[in-house]
């Protein structure tokens, strides 16, 4: 390659010299040798990745990554943890909840692990999202965080310049639900929004509360939003339950979650549409990963994991009623405490929860140890004299003993379940079973087979055991009784979990144990 020579110019010396230059330099790059070339362009090309990477937020590109890192934040709905510690007294952390559990399926369908971000609030998860700092954010985000506009800049520091155009995008819906307005039972129930007009709301701190502020404006209403910084959705409710505040601002399904753990609070108005709860993802990342968590939630639909999953975490939350609620909160207080020891023994004896057998006691006797049925049951876990002496229980009224066959009957309940039922759903027809029997829990699968059901979930059996008939030798088959025991003591179990924080690391996916006793009397519903 060469130049031509200018043309002499005693006008545009510049130009000369420049040319001159030009020329000097594509000599020397047409005679240094090629491999030269090759390196000085690597060097080149490296220097610009480098360039490129120490601008852009410090995760790995999701295709470079083997973690999907997810930003997300600590909601009854979505995220929870709970702290513990192992055999050894290590501090470990056991982390679930509805969009924990459907975004591991999500990386798991894309051979990743999941690194999840927990956020303080939603203002800062925002900010994660825009900054690029997560792949993405799962915690039952409505559009409204999506469509939210942005007032921060890329480098993380406060913007002064007027709200943006908003930096994220939706993924397809997975959910839909409203706000709702939660305030005490006891006062007049709100009954139109206009009624919110110079109303003080409590909420908290949102990137998209603008958003529905500004629905309302529009309807000429414009409430009082009081913001709490460090709060959560259930701090919101525990303060209307003790009449700290007289109205708070939360989705729906964190009412529903919520009415079980705090007494005296009631949904008075939805505020707007139904919305789509959706996962959220930088714009600038580009098309592929949002297109991967669309086709994912769609067969995530289809194959009925979603469905498995809304059961799981939302299936039994509206099963006890008011009455029953208060009841149980009491006893609580008032029963519980004098079988708290037994309950705690009985768990290093069994590797059960004390938390679920208290919760299966609790349906059995309402805790209540000297408790005899006109059947002949008695006791704490209520056991016929038949199963405690295949259990070794010698005294069915001595709480510790109850408690104790109770959790034996429970393991061996289990290990006639196959195990290709997963956890918690083997559990909960653990539970059933000792309502029912054994035999009626495999009818119930027989029949969610040949219904087309899924015979391993749990959400499929409830449906099939009240639609048993009779046995054989024409008794009339509870599975109605068994369904509603199992459903309360998996409401009784949450309740007892968030008010009594696990203090080992016991999980529904911990193996049986084998006590050597026989085996339950096929079709035996009796304890």
């Amino acid at each position: 390659m060469t130049l031509p020579d200018p043309p002499l110019s005693k006008s545009a010396p510049r130009l000369s010299a420049l040319t001159r230059r030009t020329r000097e330099v594509v000599r020397r790059f047409n005679a240094a040798p090629r491999w030269a070339l090759w390196l000085k362009a690597t060097v080149l090309a490296g220097g610009l990745l480098l360039g490129i990477f120490y601008l852009m937020p410090h995760i790995q590109p999701l295709m470079l990554s083997q973690d999907l890192v997810v930003g997300t934040r600590e909601t009854p709905t979505s995220f929870m943890r709970d702290k513990t510690t192992d055999s050894e007294g290590k501090a470990i952390l056991l982390e679930s909840g509805f969009d924990h559990d459907l975004v591991e399926a999500f990386a798991k369908s894309m051979g990743k692990s999941v690194k999840f971000v927990v956020a303080e609030n939603e203002e800062a998860l925002h900010r994660l999202v825009e900054r690029g700092e997560v792949h993405m954010a799962a915690a039952w985000l409505t559009k409204r965080f999506v469509e939210a506009p942005s007032n921060r800049n890329l480098t993380g520091s406060d913007d002064e310049q007027m709200p943006q155009a908003s930096l994220l995008r939706a993924s397809s819906a997975y959910a839909q639900e409203p706000l709702v307005l939660v305030q005490p039972d006891d006062v007049a129930p709100l009954e139109s929004i206009k009624q919110l007009h110079k109303t003080t709301v409590h909420g908290l701190n949102a990137s998209s509360n603008i958003l529905w502020l500004n629905q309302l404006e529009r309807q000429k209403v414009v409430p009082k939003l009081e913001i709490h910084q460090d709060w959560n959705e259930l701090d919101l409710l525990k303060a209307v339950s003790e009449r700290k505040i007289a109205l708070a601002i939360v989705p729906r399904s964190v009412f529903r979650i919520g009415i079980n753990y705090y007494p005296g609070i009631d949904a008075a108005l939805a505020v707007g549409d139904t919305e789509d709860i959706v996962w959220a993802f930088p714009k600038r990342s580009g098309d592929a990963l949002v297109l991967q968590a669309n086709k994912f939630l769609a067969t995530a639909e289809q194959d009925g994991t979603l469905r498995q999953l809304r059961d799981r975490y939302f299936g039994a939350v509206e099963r006890l009623q008011e009455a029953d609620r208060s009841v149980f909160l009491t006893r609580m207080k008032t029963r519980l405490p004098q079988y708290l020891s037994q309950f705690k023994r009985a768990q290093l004896a069994s590797g059960y929860d004390w938390r679920l057998l208290a919760a299966l006691a609790y349906q059995e006797s309402h805790w209540d140890g000297s408790l005899v049925s006109p059947t002949g049951v008695r006791g704490l876990m209520m056991l016929t004299g038949d199963t405690a002496d295949r259990l070794g229980v010698r005294n069915r009224l001595d709480p510790y003993e109850s408690i104790m066959g109770g959790a034996r009957y429970l393991d061996m309940l289990r290990d006639e379940i196959p195990a290709t039922v997963p956890e918690p759903d083997r559990t909960w027809m653990a539970i059933a079973s000792y309502n029912v029997g054994p035999a009626q829990i495999n009818s119930a699968r027989s029949l969610a087979k040949s219904q087309k059901l899924n015979p391993d979930s749990w959400a499929d059996i409830k449906k099939t055991l009240p639609l048993l008939g009779q046995t054989k030798s024409g008794t009339k088959i509870r599975g109605g009784e068994a369904v509603v025991t199992a459903e309360n003591v998996r409401m009784y179990y949450a309740i007892l979990s968030r008010s009594y924080p696990a203090t080992t690391s016991f999980s529904l996916t911990a193996p049986t144990r084998t006590y050597g006793v026989s085996a339950p009397k096929s079709g035996s519903g009796l304890r």
